[in-house]
C-alpha cells in the first residue's frame, strides 16, 4: 500500500506484517525518513510529535486473530487489534484481559504495549507487561524478530517483549503480540468513602495492608477531580471532599461480605460517608475512574510515580496548585489535570518545576502525560530523568541505529 499525505505527514497502512517489514527496510535504505507508529491514535501527543515530518505507519488493518485455544486462556493477535474488538471476542468465552484502557473503543494492543497503559485493575493484577507472552515487531532496519510464544510456559530467549512495554514507539513496530488471559468475575461493587483531611486517608491507605479484605482496585480523589468523577459516572455520591474507592470483584456473596467489612474496618478513621456502589452504578464509576486519565479539554495532564508511603504529601502539594488529582492509591501513581487558568507556557513549566521539587529523585518521577499539541515539542516528555536511561540508549542503539523510529521523543527523555 502507497503512503498516503496528511499535512507535514505521510501515512502508511500496511496490510500484512510482510509490507511493513517491507516498507521499513525501504526506508532504512533509501529514504531514511522518520517513522511515527500509531494505533488508534489516543496518545499522539506523548508519541508522536505533530510538527516532525516523516511517515505515520498505522497498524489498523493489522487486527486479526491468529490463535486462540480458549482452553488455554491463552489468544495471539496482531497488534493493530482495537481493545474493545479484543474484549467483544474473549467476553463471549468468559474470559478478560484484565487492563483498564481509557478510549478502548480506539486504543489498540500495540499501542496499550507501547505506551505501558493501564488503569485502577494494576493493583492486584499487574500491568500489560505481565500478559504478554509473546511478541513480534519489527526494528528501524526492517528486521522482524520474535520473543516468547503462544503458550504460557515458554524458554524462547531473551524476553524483548518486557523491552518493548513503554517504548513509546522508539525501539520497534510491534506487529503481533500473544496475550495470557482470565476469567471474569462474577460481579463487581464498589465502596465510596468520603474524608476531610490528609491524614485520615493516609491512616486508611496504610490500613490495607493488614485488612481482612483483598481489594480489585483502590482510587483516590481529591474534591477537585472527585466532582469530574462523579458527574461522569451519573450516580450522586459525595465530592466535596477527599475521596478513596475501593472496588471488589469476585462471587457475589465474598464482594458483597468485602464491601461490609472494610466499612466496619474503616471507622476507626472517622470517614464522613461511606456508600457502596453495585450493579450498572459500579460499572459507571469504574469506567469513569478509568476514563479520567484521558486528557479531555485539560491544557496539560501529568503523570507522577510516588512510594505510595510519599503520594498524599505530593498530592496535597498539587492540590495547592489546584489541580484536580486522581491516584492509583495503593500503587502510587498520581493522576493530574492542570487548571485553566495555566494558560500559558511559562504557567505549566511554573507549575511542574514546583511538582518535580517535592519528588525523591531516587524513588519517584514526573512525566507530561497529555498536552496541547503546539506545546508537545517545547515540553519534555519526562520533567525528571527516568532510570536506566544509559541502558535505553543501548537498546536504542542496537534496535534502531540510524534513529528513525520516533527519535525525536526518545531524545526528549534526556532533557529537564
Amino acid at each position: 500500500m502507497s503512503p498516503t499525505h496528511s499535512g507535514s505527514l505521510e501515512e502508511f497502512i500496511p496490510a500484512s506484517q510482510t509490507e511493513l517489514s517491507r516498507f521499513m527496510t525501504e526506508n532504512a535504505t533509501t529514504d531514511q525518513k522518520q517513522i511515527f507508529p500509531v494505533g488508534g491514535r489516543t496518545s499522539l501527543s506523548v508519541c508522536c510529535p505533530s510538527s516532525q515530518s516523516g511517515t505515520q505507519i498505522c497498524t489498523s488493518q493489522l487486527n486479526r486473530v491468529i490463535d486462540y485455544p480458549i482452553r488455554d486462556m491463552t489468544i495471539t493477535v496482531e497488534a493493530g487489534m482495537r481493545l474493545d474488538q479484543l474484549n467483544e471476542i474473549i467476553s463471549a468465552e468468559g474470559q478478560r484481559l484484565p487492563i483498564d484502557v481509557s478510549q478502548s473503543n480506539r486504543a489498540t494492543l500495540g499501542g496499550v504495549i507501547a505506551t505501558n497503559t493501564c488503569g485502577p485493575r494494576r493493583f492486584s493484577y499487574g500491568t500489560i507487561r505481565d500478559y504478554v507472552i509473546g511478541i513480534s515487531a519489527i526494528d528501524g532496519r526492517g528486521n522482524l524478530f520474535k520473543s516468547g510464544g503462544r503458550v504460557v510456559k515458554n524458554v524462547a530467549g531473551y524476553d524483548l517483549g518486557k523491552m518493548l512495554v513503554g517504548s513509546l514507539g522508539t525501539l520497534a513496530v510491534i506487529s503481533q503480540v500473544s496475550l495470557n488471559l482470565r476469567p471474569k468475575p462474577e460481579t463487581m461493587c464498589m465502596v465510596w468513602f468520603a474524608f476531610d483531611s490528609y491524614q485520615n486517608v493516609d491512616r486508611a491507605l496504610e490500613a490495607l495492608i493488614t485488612s481482612g479484605t483483598r481489594p480489585t482496585a483502590v482510587e483516590y480523589c481529591n474534591s477537585k477531580a472527585a466532582r469530574q468523577i462523579v458527574a461522569e459516572s451519573r450516580f450522586e455520591l459525595p465530592a466535596d471532599h477527599h475521596a478513596i474507592c475501593v472496588c471488589y470483584e469476585g462471587p457475589e456473596n465474598q464482594v458483597n461480605w468485602q464491601a461490609n467489612q472494610i466499612k466496619e474496618e474503616w471507622k476507626e478513621f472517622s470517614p464522613l460517608s461511606s456508600q457502596i456502589v453495585q450493579a450498572d452504578h459500579a460499572t459507571r464509576l469504574y469506567n469513569a475512574f478509568t476514563e479520567y486519565q484521558t486528557s479531555s479539554d485539560d491544557p496539560v495532564t501529568l503523570k507522577a510515580v510516588v512510594l505510595p508511603s510519599q503520594m498524599m504529601k505530593f498530592v496535597e502539594a498539587a492540590t495547592q496548585l489546584n489541580i484536580a488529582v486522581k491516584a492509583h492509591a495503593a500503587d502510587g501513581i498520581v493522576f493530574g489535570h492542570l487548571p485553566d487558568s495555566a494558560s500559558s507556557l511559562e504557567d505549566v513549566k511554573q507549575i511542574l518545576s514546583q511538582l518535580k521539587n517535592k519528588l525523591d529523585p531516587k524513588t519517584g518521577y514526573l512525566t507530561i502525560y497529555q498536552c496541547e499539541s503546539e506545546w508537545a515539542e517545547l515540553l519534555p516528555l519526562f520533567c525528571s530523568p527516568p532510570p536506566g536511561w544509559d541502558l535505553m540508549k543501548q537498546l536504542k542503539n542496537a534496535l534502531d541505529p540510524d534513529q528513525l523510529l520516533n527519535s525525536q521523543r526518545f531524545a526528549d527523555l534526556v532533557e529537564t
